[in-house]
């Protein structure tokens, strides 16, 4: 699985050494995180930290793009903020710093043309692979593959400056972001015996926040789709 998410982080890095005469794109993005796994199950928006993130995309055509992330965030949570019995007794938290680089590419629902009279704006949805780096158990590689996948809106403000607002997911193939360590159930069906996390339930993380971006063009003066 590493290398499959490695080689396609490659491939679609590739395009970038092609993307001469395109609209180019490089920006920040600040927001939010959180995490959902064993301590925390269900509520989006939990414990919200900070995310970070430095962004470079090419625009292929008005419906596609290619971007680049380099990001950092923080994730945390504790058994003390839940209601089941279980959870209290467990009474884990974790509080982690994390980094992920990614390639994903971004469909618009409308045509996207930052320098028109109207199609200057559009919802998009957004897929691609990436390197999640974290605190690992002793021994282990802190290297995770993840898939990133979300939805956002974009808004050119003038040819050069767009905004977009985005929300995303993460799918890892981890179970150890809330560095609960794996342990198996107990004949005895009393809950302190009872396994600490579901190592087949793999743990999430999202990311909620705002883009800007400074859009260029390589090479050619003009780029053919969006213009100067």
């Amino acid at each position: 699985m590493l290398r499959k998410i490695t080689t396609s982080i490659f491939l679609l890095s590739y395009f970038f050494m092609s993307g001469q005469g395109m609209l180019h794109e490089i920006g920040a993005f600040v927001g939010t995180s959180y995490y959902m796994g064993e301590i925390n199950q269900n509520k989006i928006f939990y414990k919200p930290s900070i995310a970070l993130s430095v962004i470079y995309k090419i625009n292929l055509n008005p419906r596609y793009a290619i971007r680049i992330n380099a990001a950092y965030a923080q994730l945390q949570g504790n058994d003390a903020d839940s209601k089941h019995r279980y959870q209290l007794t467990r009474d884990s938290k974790f509080d982690i710093s994390i980094s992920e680089f990614s390639t994903l590419v971004e469909f618009n629902f409308l045509p996207y043309k930052p320098s028109s009279r109207y199609e200057f704006f559009s919802p998009y949805l957004t897929l691609g692979v990436g390197m999640l780096v974290m605190p690992s158990e002793e021994g282990k590689i802190p290297l995770h593959p993840v898939i990133p996948f979300g939805i956002g809106f974009k808004y050119a403000l003038n040819s050069r400056i767009g905004m977009a607002f985005e929300w995303t997911y993460r799918k890892t193939f981890t179970d150890y972001i809330d560095q609960l360590p794996k342990q198996e159930y107990s004949e005895i069906p009393n809950i302190e015996n009872k396994q600490r996390t579901n190592n087949e339930n793999k743990d999430w993380y999202s990311f909620a926040g705002i883009t800007l971006t400074y859009k260029f063009v390589l090479g050619n003066t003009k780029c053919r789709a969006y213009g100067n």
